[in-house]
This record gives C-alpha cells, structure tokens and sequence, in this order.
C-alpha cells in the first residue's frame, strides 16, 4: 500500500450479531479478549464504566471496545439498547503503532452526526451478508468493514469534525468529577469562559443531553452503584450524590429509572 494508506493490512473480521437482548448485564468487560469490538446504538441507551468513571451511550453512538479493556457496562432498564455488535482483530493503522482506533485515556465514545446512517448503513450491510452467506460473502464484508474502519479513523483524524469539541470534553469531565457539589450552568459557563446558552446549545448538540441533565445521570449512576454495592440508606446515598431532601431523590430516580430507589435494590440484590 502506498504512505497515504490508512490501513496498513487487512484487518481480520471475526463476527456481528444485533443486539436486541434486554438484560441489563448486557456487556462484558474484556478481560481476556484479543480483539475490537465496536457497538454502534441504534437506539435505546446503555450505562457504561471505563475505570469506574460512568458515561451514556445513546443513539448515533459509537462505543469502542479494545483488546483487555477494563470497561463494561449495562443496557438502561428504562430505555433497553437496541443496536449492532461487530469484532475484529489485526488492526493496524498508518501512523498508529498499537492499533488502536481511539486514545486508551480517552473515554471510548464517538457521538455521530451527519455520518451516523452512513456507518448504520455499512454495518447492517456487513450483518446481512453474515447471516445469508451467499458465495464471496466474506470478501464482501472484509470490503465493507475496511470502509467503516476507514471513515471512524478519518472521522476521529478530521480536525473539523464537531462530534465532541474540546469545550464540550472540559465541561463533561469536569462535571463527571464534581457532580456531587451543586453545580449550576453559570459555574459551567464560567469554567470554560463563554455564555450560559451558548455552553447549553453546544453541550447537548454534541454529548446529545444538556449539561445539568448530564449531571443529574451522572448522579443517578453513583446512586445506582451505591445501591446495588453498599448498605448506605437511601437518605445517605441522596446526601452523598448532592441530594439533601431524600423524598425528592426517590422520586427523581423514579423518573429516570422506572423504579424507586428500595426496589431498585431488591432487584440488585
């Protein structure tokens, strides 16, 4: 291949397979896995954890998987993930020597905008061809995912892709390591110097919820931990996540759960 390849060899494509299943231990951390895994979120949303620290992935998302990853996740009980599941190994990318699609310190999300049919279009190509097999069907699907692994490399290289800006990734991990304090949009704002509405509009155009909505799932998933790990009251979680009246707690994790906080915890345990 010529220096301005993007990939360096034929990457090895192992299976893909919908994700439909309702279970909420939905993902396995890849502890032993030599391969990548991609999801790509048709809709619905899943819970996720690299090293604990939580992010959502909803739909237009990808998530990346990399060889012995320590993320896992879950499908929302309210929302159940609806999507497609693709792996494959021997990656490597011009430029890139440990074949990774995205930074490993990065949280491993790519928010799609004009280019989510695009690759939805690709990879439910790659699945209808795996499931009838007709005659050449794995040269086909080796074409079609070299594309995809082209356009997600290009996508994440392209400095004028939007998809999460600098600014929306400084407000995100602030508020992922401060959501306990009470945290309003002016503080927001203020941190990354610019107006309350424009940080609002920017924020949710690319991580797909406001910011204080962002911080409340936030909350909601230390809460859920907390409940399923620990033996904290529901009034000592709701104080611990920024909470002090725990009646207004219950309900709000009611409405973003389906289940109250007690029930939720049976469920878990």
């Amino acid at each position: 291949m010529g220096k301005s390849s993007i990939l360096l060899n034929t990457p090895q494509f192992f299976t893909i397979r919908e994700i439909i299943e309702y279970s909420p231990n939905l993902f396995k951390q890849h502890s032993d896995n030599d391969y990548i895994e991609i999801i790509y979120i048709q809709q619905g949303c899943g819970e996720f954890f690299l090293k604990e620290k939580p992010f959502i992935g909803q739909e237009g998302d990808l998530i990346i998987h990399h060889p012995f990853s320590p993320i896992e996740g879950k499908s929302c009980i309210d929302d159940p993930l609806k999507g497609i599941s693709i792996c494959f190994s021997n990656l490597h990318i011009n430029g890139n020597d440990k074949g990774w699609l995205t930074d490993p310190t990065d949280l491993p999300i790519i928010h799609l905008l004009e280019e989510k049919n695009e690759i939805h279009n690709y990879l439910k190509a790659i699945l209808r061809e795996y499931n009838l097999k007709h005659s050449g069907y794995q040269e086909v699907i080796s074409s079609i995912l070299q594309t995809v692994i082209i356009k997600i490399t290009r996508l994440l290289k392209n400095t004028n892709h939007h998809s999460v800006s600098p600014l929306s990734l400084e407000v995100k991990k602030y508020i992922e390591e401060n959501f306990r304090k009470e945290l309003t949009l002016n503080d927001l704002a203020n941190l990354v110097y610019i107006s309350p509405y424009h940080l609002a509009h920017v924020f949710k155009e690319e991580v797909g919820l406001p910011p204080i909505q962002y911080m409340i799932q936030c909350r909601i998933e230390e809460a859920k931990r907390l409940l399923e790990y620990s033996n904290l009251s529901v009034r000592e979680i709701a104080s611990i996540i920024g909470y002090e009246n725990p009646n207004y707690f219950s309900l709000l994790f009611k409405k973003m759960t389906g289940n109250p906080p007690g029930k939720y915890r049976r469920m878990k345990t």
